[in-house]
């Protein structure tokens, strides 16, 4: 739209106190005449008294709109690069009953503005005028930076920090080991993992969930629930997700790849995870958010779930990798830069308490919705997957910007991910992101976990983690104390596949603080050797013939001989494969098998 259209929009009212804001001497009164003085002064008159009576956050305004946004002013991305608005915008005081009413000598900007927009012709001339802003960096903070402390409630708030590349790299191979194990059991119609199942594979987690039973402030379940699970309830979605588990009745069971990916590279299977998660994770995240009401009626019009994933994960890639972030600066570089997302199309709909006075198209907005759905990516999906470090406090009251909506004076925290203080992009997160083409693991330092010796005894030379503890007990059997003893009977019998036979062996010679002794390598060959001695070729038929020369014909004659072999006097064992080329070969010899041999 250029300037005459959109000063021809405006009523002769509007246009008299647009004129009223210019040094023009002409008081005509034909709305033609007036767009004509107007448009000819924007466009080729001398500004310097009208732009002298711009504030400098005004003229950022102007500079952001002509440089950045296309002509068009973008309140919530200015607001979060500045901290302001300028009151024209606050007052849409571009309407024809905003002109000349405030009592502050009104704006000018509406000279320039026309609903929200410079018009294209007159944008070259403000750019111009108006230099072109500068970017506004992401703020990061380095390790030593970090505080150890934060103010929550007028209370210091230790911060807990987790690097957790780490974390994933003990978790990942617990988890599916211990669903390999059976005993995982989930939501038979929903898929969700039960209190039992959180139970249990946090005791296979690296030192537990984020936060553990002690958080818990109060034995009474409020209003909000527990905090945790967090990162035991993420598990088995995410697992399901990218098809590396999948539900058998209520019980989780790994598929193929599942049991693959055992022996995958670690930057590969969260890579596939995350991919996954981004396209068909389910449930959508918002349903973690107990309190926020409605969201299963008809009326709540949520979103699409891939769609905000993926804002999201935009935004992450334009953070620096490496370097911590306030969570509130990851906010505020969401809305400068554009990474914009709703969770719901009618926040009318959803609500907390009750669906009249906690409506959340009273009490809605970017902190209540979109932050706290941004809280649970993070924190349960992507810090679970070990792609960024997390640093955080308790729940309580660290986000309080629920307080004045209705009915929450009781309420300690809106969400369990209220705490999320900090993030940093990792190198798996990194390379995950695509950020990096290049994965450069974190080279971990960690003492021996046994000393074992020629007679198979193993002792222990520290505790071990929980995903040590999985494999020693699968392969050995605990004596006293520190003292274990190696299981041959036990290390045959989980050796049949390959991938299993190798990933013990590493454990073994990984695990021990010096080389195996002769006798545990003897071991580990013969149990080799035996794992491979037998092939299952697959199922066949055994045909018991009339009489031994029969047999001997079919085992011996060309057209019949390839598809079988004597297995007794008078039986023919036919590979399951072969049945059909073989029955065609007795039907060359005159013979049939009876259907009643069928299986």
């Amino acid at each position: 739209m250029n300037l005459l259209e959109a000063l021809d929009i405006l009523t002769a009212n509007d246009l008299k106190q647009l004129r009223k804001l210019t040094p023009i001497a002409d008081r005509g009164t034909r709305k033609a005449d007036m767009v004509a003085v107007l448009a000819r002064y924007l466009l080729s008159g001398d500004l310097r008294v009208v732009w002298e009576r711009l504030s400098e956050l005004e003229v950022k305004a102007i500079a952001e709109a002509v440089h950045c946004w296309d002509g068009a002013f973008d309140a919530v991305r200015f607001e979060a690069k500045y901290g302001a608005l300028p009151s024209h915008f606050k007052s849409h005081s571009w309407s024809s009953t905003a002109y000349g009413r405030d009592p502050v000598p009104p704006s000018v900007l509406p000279l320039f503005f026309y609903h929200g927009e410079v018009p294209e012709d007159l944008r070259p001339r403000l750019a111009a005028l108006a230099p072109c802003p500068a970017e506004r960096p992401i703020a990061t903070l380095t390790d030593a930076q970090l505080p150890a402390t934060l103010k929550v409630a007028d209370a210091a708030e230790p911060l807990r920090r987790v690097t957790t590349e780490a974390v994933v790299r003990h978790d990942l191979p617990a988890v599916l080991r211990a669903i390999g194990q059976g005993g995982i059991t989930v939501g038979a119609k929903t898929g969700l993992p039960g209190s039992a199942t959180v139970v249990r594979l946090e005791s296979v987690m690296l030192g537990g969930d984020w936060y553990g039973a002690d958080d818990d402030q109060g034995a009474e379940r409020w209003a909000g629930g527990p905090i945790h699970p967090i990162r035991p309830f993420a598990w088995p979605l995410l697992l399901q997700a990218a098809g590396l588990a999948k539900q058998e009745g209520s019980k989780l069971t790994l598929t193929a790849r599942g049991n693959k990916a055992l022996s995958w590279p670690i930057e590969e299977t969260v890579a596939q995870l995350f991919e996954r998660w981004q396209r068909k994770g389910a449930p959508d995240e918002l349903r973690r958010i107990e309190l926020i009401k409605g969201q299963t009626a008809k009326g709540a019009r949520l979103s699409a779930v891939v769609e905000r994933r993926q804002v999201i994960a935009a935004a992450l890639r334009d953070c620096p990798a490496g370097c911590w972030i306030d969570i509130e600066e990851f906010f505020r570089q969401m809305k400068l830069r554009g990474h914009h997302f709703e969770v719901t199309y009618n926040p009318w709909g959803l609500y907390l308490c009750d669906p009249q006075y906690g409506s959340l198209g009273n009490n809605g907005g970017f902190e209540i919705l979109e932050a706290r759905y941004c809280l649970v990516y993070l924190f349960e999906y992507l810090a679970t997957l070990g792609m960024i470090d997390v640093a955080y406090t308790l729940p309580y009251y660290a986000r309080y910007d629920y307080s004045d909506a209705w009915g929450t004076d009781e309420f300690r925290f809106l969400s369990r991910y209220d705490g999320l203080q900090y993030l940093r992009i990792n190198p798996l997160g990194a390379f995950c992101l695509g950020l990096v083409t290049d994965y450069r693991p974190v080279q971990e330092v960690r003492l021996p976990l046994l000393a074992i010796g020629a007679d198979l005894a193993m002792t222990l030379l520290r505790e071990p983690q929980p995903n040590e503890r999985l494999l020693l007990e699968r392969i050995a059997k605990p004596v006293s104390g520190a003292l274990w003893r190696l299981d041959p009977d036990a290390v045959l019998n989980h050796s049949a596949q390959a991938d299993e036979r190798a990933r013990i062996r590493d454990f073994i010679e990984s695990a021990a603080d010096a080389a195996l002794p002769a006798a545990v390598r003897q071991l580990l060959d013969t149990v080799g050797e035996r794992a491979t001695a037998l092939v299952d070729a697959g199922p066949a038929r055994l045909i018991q013939c009339r009489d031994p020369a029969t047999a001997a014909l079919l085992s011996s004659d060309p057209v019949t001989a390839p598809h079988c072999a004597r297995a007794g006097e008078r039986l023919l064992c036919v590979p399951e494969p072969k049945l059909t080329a073989f029955r065609k070969g007795l039907a060359k010899l005159g013979l049939v098998l009876p259907e009643t041999a069928r299986g």
